[in-house]
């Protein structure tokens, strides 16, 4: 359900009720097409469960975030929507909604009826696209209706799980301005300001609304559950691919150049910082990100209506909204995914030094090392000392218009064109996988750090046969030095190197050298037509007329990637047909559209007074391979009682592939428990996919009384064909079962890349994963909403409410699915952190409880918001061998609300969320929670202030 103010709300909320807000602060009634219908409306044609939250709900709870508001709503499951990159993995400053835990892109966000734009960027595990609703300003919101049921028979894709419309306020006359300023324990503050404008004329209307956020940098370390030692959480940020790393010693053997000595560990480990766990060095690369990143967002929407002459009404808006992540913060290297070409020669200054401070630690005989580790890590990035730093940036417009009226026979007519698009640029460093090699054997700086080339001669000087003139460490070359000896500090805690000899250190021109940008631009358009007619039939039913409406859609999307040069695999292969760095895969261009037709018919039938129905169908046409489909819909309401309506539906439901699942190739960083390391996990597109469909029914009653409210609502979803990503961590269980079986000709160990592709595959040399996607296994989820409300009238005019609403998943059933011929997953996903499948994190229920006194203009609250625990179901050593459960959370806010006609009229807020400063329960996971459902920041003070300056009269 949805937040504790919602159910303040909702008492009265029915599907074909609007509510708006009076000036007075009090709500009016209009009768408005809502969601989940097109034809106009009256309270006794409700069938749907439409949940109705106003701009006024959100002031008693302190204005939230909408990314705040959404993990709060209960039929949503695992929101991606914070700003650090183990929740976020690229989509840093962006948020969605995921109703039923069905996945974002099974959800349809609508504004003021009409669809936004996709994010041009993926959930990487996922691929599915979203929108964004952050871009969407929250000074211009009027209400929020979420509709929890399937509506593709009317919306078509993307409302599987259901519909969220943001409806924009067009009543303000006069001038608004607010601000906010809300603090955490170990952040410098976030800020919110605003301001509205309305003109309220006699035949039209002008409102326009600009915000502005300021979210601080927070550092994961200032929080002390965010960093912990390593046995405490193992898969806490911890890698074994370290800086200081391991050597093992190269001599001359009878095949050649080889290994001649186990693994040696750097011993310089401990004084910089790291710990030795089994002889290899551990790093912790969490030390350096950030739990939340820097962000600044500026947005401005604009809306304007006009009554025609004619009594039609003309509508226009405009939205304009600006992302930027400027200083992303991540580890100072990333971990190379191959470990075969990092040799260095006896010869290295670093090396020598190292010989001689330790002696006997290398073999006699040793002529060279291979250097297993990354370029930089314990001693923080050259220059900085710490973190890495990219970017991530987003822009969107949007405008749209409409044409509203009514025939002379009193037909209702609705046609609007809506045109979106959104641009994202986002920028992450990493190391040349040729610079490497080059650095290691001397000729860093002065060479191609992408093709290892002498610019004089075009060779590369340490390939035999070289006639050029550059020197190894000579003039501008310069040795990248992997040794402890070259660190001169710890970039965590400052202490120094006891081991640090002078002029060793890497240098920032040649760290500079060694890293480039992999830079990518995304862009998604869509263009829509929507054409409705609606009105009333001339048959009569025994409750009345028969309502009805038809219409059309037609909707161009577009989807394009435009990588860099060194980003772009056409461009820049690399030395392994994955591009030329060390960790980050390539990609390819992507330019790609499709056009989308459908019509679709309604009919509102009041069989009695005391029973509506609504039936819907829409045809769809994707074109091509994908086809078309035909989506009916059945709803229903009966009024038992004067105090009791049954109500329910039943529908069918549809969605093509989206564009950036039929082709290309995405990466992501996840961990891999074999390899004990994050690697690499390219995901690729799939031309042969089918659609998705699901089949969806609802089934609930209502019961008010005097100042009693109470609703419940059992759904049922059963999913066909679902679009995933093959999961990882199930793919990587049977190659190293095969591996450990000795089967080496098994099939699904081609999905594997090792760091020596000729030597015997082992499990601890897994160097990178390949996923594609595919339609997955069919899913079958049910659960029930829960809403209950009292309120008394005080004799001092004073109100009093108490409430509760929850939801509780029954099942989330999945089917195993196969990879290479072997059955993948399958099993009860309910109750679970889900993050060895391609699902998110799904307590089995949730629910909020809120008292509420009013009096006068003074408001008070207080919510109470429960989280069942739930258990994490990957493996002991997935794991590391904690956290195999997650823990319930309890948590309770206070709100304090002052609306005032003083100095004009004024309203001031003050709320503490999470009251007792409870911190989010431990996940074996990098940053110790689960990101997709608690949240991190502990006890948060919020203060605003908005004033109101006149109106323009009319």
């Amino acid at each position: 359900m949805v937040l504790g103010a919602s159910a303040l709300a909702l008492v009265t909320a029915l599907p074909a009720f609007a509510q708006e807000e009076a000036d007075d602060g009090t709500r009016k009634l209009s009768t408005v097409t809502v969601t989940g219908s097109f034809i106009q409306g009256t309270p006794e044609d409700a069938a749907l469960p439409v949940d109705v939250l106003t701009a006024g709900d959100l002031k008693l709870e302190g204005q939230p975030s909408i990314t705040e508001l959404i993990r709060n709503l209960g039929p949503s499951s695992g929101v991606d929507g914070q700003t650090n990159q183990f929740s976020s993995n690229g989509l840093e400053g962006t948020s969605n909604i995921n109703l039923r835990g069905l996945g974002p892109a099974r959800t349809l966000v609508l504004i003021n009826g009409h669809r936004q734009t996709y994010h041009p960027y993926s959930i990487g595990e996922q691929a599915q696209l979203f929108v964004d609703t952050n871009n969407i300003p929250t000074a211009a919101i009027g209400r929020i209706e979420v509709l929890k049921d399937g509506a593709a028979a009317l919306y078509g894709s993307d409302a599987i799980a259901g519909v969220v419309n943001f409806i924009t306020n067009r009543d303000l006359d006069g001038f608004e301005v607010g601000g906010s300023f809300s603090t955490f324990d170990g952040s410098d503050g976030d800020y919110d300001l605003s301001a509205a404008y309305g003109l309220q004329g006699q035949n039209f209307s002008w409102v326009t609304s600009v915000g502005y956020n300021k979210r601080s940098e927070v550092l994961l370390s200032e929080k002390d559950w965010a960093v912990l030692p390593y046995d405490q959480n193992p898969v806490g940020g911890w890698s074994s691919l370290s800086n200081p790393g391991y050597y093992v010693p190269l001599g001359v053997t009878a095949t050649g150049l080889g290994p001649i000595g186990g693994a040696i560990n750097d011993s310089g480990c401990e004084d910089v910082g790291g710990i030795v766990v089994a002889g290899t060095c551990r790093f912790q690369f969490t030390n350096y990100d950030n739990l939340v990143e820097e962000e600044e967002r500026y947005q401005i929407f604009s809306e304007y209506n006009r009554n025609l002459s004619n009594g039609a009404e003309l509508h226009f808006e405009l939205l304009y909204a600006h992302s930027d992540v400027p200083t992303w913060k991540t580890s100072p290297s990333y971990p190379p995914q191959s470990l075969t070409k990092q040799v260095l020669l006896a010869s290295h200054p670093g090396f020598q030094q190292y010989a001689a401070d330790n002696p006997g630690a290398f073999p006699a005989g040793t002529i060279g090392a291979l250097f297993i580790g990354r370029t930089f890590g314990w001693g923080g990035f050259p220059g900085t000392g710490g973190a890495q730093e990219g970017y991530r940036t987003s822009e969107t417009w949007r405008g749209s218009g409409s044409y509203v009226g009514d025939f002379d026979n009193g037909v209702h007519y609705d046609a609007a064109l809506s045109y979106s698009s959104t641009e994202s640029e986002r920028l992450t460093n990493d190391t040349y996988i040729v610079g490497l090699t080059s650095a290691l054997r001397g000729f860093g700086v002065c060479t191609d750090p992408n093709t290892g080339f002498d610019p004089a001669t075009g060779t590369v000087p340490y390939a035999p046969g070289y006639s050029g003139t550059l020197v190894a460490g000579a003039g501008t070359c310069e040795y990248y030095n992997p040794f402890s000896n070259g660190i001169i500090q710890s970039g965590v805690t400052g202490a120094p190197n006891p081991n640090y000899v002078p002029g060793l250190e890497n240098s920032v021109t040649l760290a500079d050298w060694m890293t480039d940008g992999s830079v990518t631009i995304a862009k998604t358009d869509l263009l829509v037509f929507d054409g409705v007619l609606s009105g009333e039939s001339n048959v009569q039913a025994a409750g009345g007329a028969v309502g009805w409406a038809a219409g059309v859609q037609v909707r161009r999307e577009s989807y394009k990637v435009d990588p860099s040069d060194l980003t772009d695999l056409t461009v820049t292969p690399g030395p392994g047909g994955t591009g030329p760095y060390s960790f980050l895969a390539g990609t390819t261009p992507a330019d790609e559209d499709q056009t989308i037709y459908a019509v679709f018919g309604e009919l509102q039938v009041p069989l009695y007074d005391n029973l509506n129905m609504q039936f819907a169908v829409r045809y769809e046409d994707y074109g091509g391979d994908i086809g078309s489909t035909f989506d009916p819909k059945v709803a229903a309401k009966w009024d038992v009682t004067d105090n009791f309506a049954l109500r329910g539906s039943a529908q069918t439901s549809f969605k093509g592939p989206t564009l950036n699942q039929l082709g290309g190739v995405g990466t992501t960083l996840q961990f891999i428990s074999a390899a004990s390391a994050f690697k690499a996990v390219d995901t690729f597109g799939n031309p042969a996919l089918k659609p998705e469909s699901a089949f969806s029914f609802n089934l609930g009653g209502i019961y008010e009384v005097n100042n009693f409210f109470a609703s419940l609502d059992y759904y049922n979803f059963d999913f066909s064909d679902p679009v995933i990503v093959e999961e990882q961590s199930n793919i990587v269980n049977a190659a190293v079962a095969a591996i450990n079986a000795g089967d080496f000709d098994n099939p699904i160990l081609t999905r594997i890349t090792f760091n020596d592709p000729a030597a015997v595959p082992a499990a601890n040399q897994i160097s990178r994963v390949r996923t594609n996607i595919t339609n997955g296994p069919d899913i079958q989820t049910s659960g029930v909403d829960l809403r209950l409300q009292h309120s008394w009238d005080m004799s001092n005019n004073a109100e009093f409410s108490v409430g509760a609403d929850g939801t509780y998943i029954i099942e989330y059933k999945v089917d195993p699915y196969f990879v290479e011929g072997l059955p993948i997953g399958g099993g009860d996903y309910v109750g679970q952190f889900n993050r060895g499948n391609f699902t998110r994190s799904m307590p089995q229920w949730k629910a909020n409880l809120f008292a509420n006194y009013a009096l006068g203009g003074h408001n008070f609250r207080v919510v109470m918001r429960h989280i069942d625990s739930y258990k994490d179901e990957r493996a002991p050593a997935a794991r590391g061998g904690v956290g195999a459960k997650i823990d319930s959370q309890t948590t309770f806010d206070l709100f304090y609300n002052l609306q005032s006609e003083m100095l004009g009229g004024f309203d001031f807020g003050l709320s503490v969320v999470n009251v007792t400063d409870e911190d989010p329960p431990f996940a074996a996971f990098d940053v110790n929670y689960d990101p997709y459902t608690h949240n991190p920041f502990g006890r948060t003070f919020k203060i605003s202030l908005t004033k109101r300056f006149g109106g323009s009269g009319n």
